[in-house]
């Protein structure tokens, strides 16, 4: 009988000692994101069960703009510490964030997922990682914040996500960031490429010759409908031709009718007092029957 133990407690121990040993496998990190972190040597599965580093960098792809927008300084090294965690042969699992570390980063970016409608992903809850490191559950706890907790920065046009890209375009005053679209959008009276009166006189430029281009095509078209069926193929086409273009004159005749806001501009969906420059012709009609007759008229009349 205690033969039988003893075999038995000698296959456990074996088995136990191999997948030790199979854990403690260790590899250099190969995720770009996660090179020169503090350590460079990673182990998998990971503690999101990824099996591959190729697998981890993937999903840490999709953290890159809530990286770049900074809301915590410590967010860089938890995502690497949860996809890409520590590895030594010295400790039997790989070594991961601590609960404070999570607790520290999820207080400061959790409120700017919300705001744009994504959950915390499961795999980050901070219940899963210890609570301290000791000589039981070893885990890192990070540097601490370098920034004022999130809620001390409200989150509007200065402040939203993407607003240092905003402060390095031309005129960045000019500019605000849309967490609705995710892009920096421009005030619709700003002046950013033109000078003071420039863009006015451009504007009556356009008209000017929109409506001598209307005048002139829709002349070609009535002679050409008064001399009957007498013209060839190259006569229909060049008909053709005035058509479009008078069509796309009529869309500069829009545009200068309804003037640059009506027609170019719409309604901030997180502030309706602020107008900004359209991006989505949906948002103003105006714009998008301007854009058509530009576009399909003027694209017409040169495949023509």
């Amino acid at each position: 009988m205690k033969c039988l133990i003893l075999l038995f407690l000698s296959v456990t121990l074996v088995f136990e000692i191999a997948a030790e040993a199979s854990v403690r496998t260790c590899e250099p990190i190969k995720v770009a994101m996660c090179k020169n972190i503090g350590y460079n040597q990673t182990g998998m599965p990971n503690l999101a069960r990824h099996t591959l580093q190729a697998d981890a960098d993937v999903t840490l792809q999709t953290f890159s703009p809530l990286v770049q927008y900074g809301c915590s300084s410590q967010l860089h090294l938890f995502l690497c510490a949860v996809y890409v965690p520590m590895c030594t042969d010295k400790v039997a699992l790989p070594i991961g964030p601590c609960r404070g570390l999570c607790e520290s980063v999820y207080a400061r970016c959790y409120p700017v997922l919300r705001g744009f409608g994504f959950p915390w992903p499961a795999e980050l809850d901070c219940s899963l990682f210890p609570a301290e490191n000791n000589h039981k559950h070893m885990c890192m706890e990070g540097p601490g914040e370098r920034a004022p907790p999130l809620g001390t920065i409200p989150l509007d046009a200065t402040n939203a996500v993407g607003s240092d890209a905003c402060r390095q375009l031309v005129k960045p005053t000019s500019w605000v960031w849309v967490r609705g679209s995710s892009r920096c959008a421009q005030f619709c009276d700003a002046e950013v490429l033109w000078e003071t009166g420039e863009r006015k006189a451009a504007e009556v430029w356009l008209a000017t010759w929109a409506a001598l281009s209307f005048a002139c095509t829709l002349a070609a078209v009535g002679a050409q409908l008064a001399c009957g069926d007498r013209g060839g193929a190259g006569e229909r086409a060049l008909v053709l031709v005035a058509l479009c273009r008078c069509a796309a004159a009529a869309g500069w005749g829009v545009r200068a009718a309804a003037g640059r806001t009506a027609a170019g501009c719409a309604k901030d969906s997180t502030s309706p007092t602020r107008m900004l420059l359209a991006h989505d012709g949906l948002a103003n009609p105006n714009c998008a029957v301007v854009f058509l007759l530009l576009y399909y008229f003027g694209l017409a009349a040169s495949v023509w």
